[in-house]
């Protein structure tokens, strides 16, 4: 009933009110999202809570009340006290991922992977095992492969022990030589093998009979010496065995008659169910004997050294809603004493990774090809050491260095000069090849200043920490491009989405793009994209004020003043609004009291976001320019139509909840309307309305809204998320599909974003190598979906937030 009402009075509404509003339709912030997954602009459809507060009419207005005739001046721009404890830009674990762009072709479909051992000198390391036999590089670098006999069923696992290698098919067992040679040993017909495991000297295969051991260079009967047994591993203590209701540890196998040294029978079995894998000798998340992964969870082991006793603990990681995935097949303990999982779902890990122990998964496709994992090899006593996933689709290997965050975002720097430096603008790149980096063609984005704002702050802030030049140089060149966007309009205000150079355009719309609202720039030599929403205009402002006090030159200083002035100017001289080169309002280009407080999509969505938007761009351009117009426009939106108290209860509008422009946009307007606010008392009004958006937004766990809430004096500036997401960052900025709805650690996010996607069991959201990349006009709680592999991300908008820290002291950099 409630929706119909609301859709009968939405339809009355559109009916009847006249005026430039914006269409049903709403806005995407990128311009040409293939599986539409981009955020909601500006004309969100709403959905959320009613707003408290004033009515639209305005009759509760206190903004009048607020003068600042009484109080002494703020000096500006606002800069925030020195942080007493910052954040240590400290060495940290970082991986990389080498999958889809990276298989070769003629690889194929994986059972297994292995690591030679040093007799084996012909073969590749890392060597992949296929259903037929194992692939392998000749001389001359050619593929190419050795087979089992065409008429033997597929092989299903292989193993390494000493100097041997054993292949295993369900009837037959395979010993693989150096020069690639397979030499069968047929099974008996009442035996089924099922897989094989690496023992220290031996190799352990198991079957449905039980397991057998097999010692490279001797002789070996087909008889199990485990007849009951389903799992088994190496230790310290020897070798342990187990099934679903037992568990037993032999300190040598030297005779099939040794007894165990530890007899674990507990009546009601182990509570895993059917036992897939064992890991020993475990130290995260504590100290343990042996891990027990099974069907039905995991299960911890610790072994009395003095009694031989057994205790099954369960650690909180262990959980049910904790651990990650289900189907387990295969395990090994990692080099930091942890250890990885293998399962029909992908793969997952218990690694320390900044905030004690937790799992990490490797999902498709950012570091896998297929979710459907085979096998995996790794070397635990290797610091650090790769991990080699088999899987149905072809090999992945998942590789991890020791480096700072300014280590790790020298690469982000570089992605941008390498591939995304479009004339000084600054935004995705289209792969003409899916995942493969040197297919990389840059195009226009639909929001030029919105993603270049953030390349320019960054380099602005990096030259003021570093000095460097390259940095300025970078600087000078993107604010040339921001300022453009004006210049070449032809007008005196309208401020473009973006241009591309005719001549020498290299990108895929050289000829007339039509994506939208073009034109020809007055000289000719620019194609200029109209209908800008409001969300650019906030964007400029959100850069040019640092860059104005911090980069620009005077000539640089000169440049943005007039760019402000003439785009805020045009935007009161046209009743508020932003008007096209046609004089008529853009699509998303209100700001004026009728949106704003009167038709349905301000007075219930964003009316809050947009009066703190212009707001902090009148109060830049009076700070900028001294011209008592902007004050005065400033002065008649508070007191005759009630902005001040809008932007007080910004993120509390009824459809204004879980937007992920909502989030951006209002951070961004807050980031200039508190620098840049001379008046304590508004000020105050001000921060009180940061600090209802930023109690949502600082949910997300994420850098941005941090880092911001530390520069704009806010509440307990605590940077631990923003460190974390930094460091979780993927360095690989490719806008793959990402997988995780199958998760078994996901509950629903905090209401204000519960209808989201989805957020960890443990109160962390998923991290951003876990799921697909996207900006800040998109919440942390995405976790399913993305571009497939045909785009990639510049990276700029993690690399502002990073700079922005070192800049004001949040984060310095490690004594040497």
């Amino acid at each position: 009933m409630k929706q119909t009402r609301w859709l009968a009075l939405f339809l009355i509404w559109a009916l009847i009110l006249t005026g430039c509003a914006s269409n049903d339709s709403p806005e995407t912030r990128d311009d040409d999202d293939p599986d539409g997954d981009a955020s909601d602009g500006d004309g969100e459809n709403p959905d959320g809570d009613e707003p408290d507060g004033d009515t639209p009419d305005g009759d509760n207005d206190t903004d009048g009340d607020t003068d600042g005739d009484e109080s002494e001046p703020l000096e500006l721009p606002y800069v925030p006290p020195a942080m007493e404890n910052p954040m240590v830009d400290t060495i940290y674990l970082q991986e990389y991922n080498h999958t889809t762009n990276e298989i070769e072709p003629g690889v194929g479909e994986l059972v297994a992977v292995v690591l030679p051992p040093a007799a084996f000198t012909d073969l590749d390391s890392p060597l992949w095992v296929t259903p037929r036999g194992v692939v392998d590089h000749d001389t001359n670098g050619a593929l190419t492969s050795f087979e089992i006999p065409s008429e033997h069923a597929d092989l299903i696992a292989a193993a390494v022990s000493g100097d041997a290698i054993l292949l295993a098919s369900p009837d037959s067992l395979y010993g693989l030589q150096n020069d690639g040679s397979l030499h069968p040993i047929a099974a008996p017909e009442s035996l089924t093998i099922l897989g094989l495991a690496n023992g220290p000297d031996r190799i352990f295969v198991l079957t449905d009979q039980g397991i057998l051991d097999v010692t490279p260079g001797k002789a070996f009967d087909w008889i199990p010496r485990w007849p009951d047994m389903t799992a088994v591993t190496s230790s310290a203590a020897g070798t342990v065995v187990a099934n679903a209701n037992g568990l037993y540890v032999y300190p040598s196998l030297s005779t099939r008659t040794e007894t165990p040294s530890v007899t674990f029978e507990p009546a009601d079995g182990l509570g895993v169910g059917a036992l897939k894998a064992l890991v020993a000798d475990v130290s995260l998340p504590d100290a343990y004997d042996v891990i027990l992964i099974g069907e039905d969870g995991l299960r911890a082991v610790r072994i009395d050294d003095a009694t031989d006793a057994v205790t099954l603990v369960d650690p909180p990681e262990f959980a049910a809603d904790r651990v990650p995935l289900l189907n387990p097949r295969l395990a090994a303990r990692a080099s930091d004493g942890g250890f990885v999982v293998i399962t029909a779902e992908s793969a997952y890990r218990l690694m320390e990774r900044g905030s004690g122990p937790e799992w990490r998964v490797y999902n498709y496709e950012r570091w896998l090809p297929s979710d459907d994992l085979r096998g995996l090899a790794l070397t635990d006593s290797i610091p650090d050491s790769p991990l080699y996933f088999a899987t149905a689709a072809g090999p992945a290997t998942v590789t991890a260095r020791r480096i700072t965050l300014e280590e790790k975002f020298d690469h982000f720097i570089q992605r941008i000069v390498d591939r995304h430096d479009r004339d000084g603008a600054v935004a995705d790149s289209r792969l003409s090849v899916r995942g493969d980096l040197a297919s990389s063609v840059s195009y226009d984005s639909d929001n030029d200043g919105g993603w270049t704002c953030y390349w320019v702050l960054s380099e602005c802030f990096r030259y003021q920490v570093t000095g460097d030049a390259e940095a300025k140089a970078h600087f000078d060149k993107s604010l040339e491009r921001m300022l453009s966007l004006q210049t070449l309009t032809g007008t005196d205000h309208f401020l473009a989405r973006s241009v591309i150079r005719k001549d020498g355009c290299q990108l895929d719309d050289c000829d007339g793009p039509d994506d939208g609202e073009w034109f020809t720039s007055p000289d000719g030599e620019w194609w200029v994209k109209g209908d800008t929403s409001n969300d650019e205009v906030t964007s400029h402002m959100f850069m040019m004020a640092h860059a104005y006090d911090l980069c620009a030159d005077a000539d640089q200083q000169a440049a943005i003043r007039q760019h402000v002035s003439r785009i805020i100017g045009g935007i009161i001289d046209n009743g508020y609004q932003l008007n096209d080169i046609d004089g008529e309002c853009t699509t998303y280009g209100q700001f004026d009291p009728f949106y704003v407080n009167e038709w349905v999509e301000g007075a219930f969505g964003d009316g809050g976001r947009r009066s703190a938007q212009i707001l902090a761009a009148l109060s830049l351009a009076y700070y900028m320019t001294g011209d008592e117009k902007f004050m005065d426009a400033k002065r008649y939106l508070m007191d005759e139509h009630h902005y001040g108290d809008n932007v007080v209860r910004e993120s509390e509008y009824q459809y204004r909840k879980g937007s992920g422009d909502g989030d951006e946009l209002g951070t961004q307007a807050f980031f200039v309307l508190l620098r840049y606010e001379s008046d304590p008392e508004l000020r105050a009004k001000w921060l009180e309305g940061w600090r209802r958006s930023y109690g949502n937004t600082r949910l997300q766990q994420a850098a941005l809204w941090d880092m911001v809430n530390a520069v704009l004096g806010g509440d307990d500036p605590q940077l631990e998320n923003a460190m974390r997401w930094f460091q979780l960052t993927p360095m690989d900025m490719i806008r793959w599909n990402l997988h995780n709805e199958h998760r078994q650690d996901l509950v629903t996010p905090p209401a204000f974003y519960e209808d989201n996607g989805a957020t960890r069991s443990d109160g962390y959201i998923v991290p951003y190598d876990e799921r697909r990349t996207e900006r800040w006009n998109t919440d942390q709680y995405n976790v399913e979906g993305g571009m497939g592999g045909w785009r990639e991300m510049d990276g700029a908008d993690a690399l502002m937030p990073y700079w922005l820290g070192r800049y004001y002291g949040f984060i310095v950099p490690e004594e040497k």
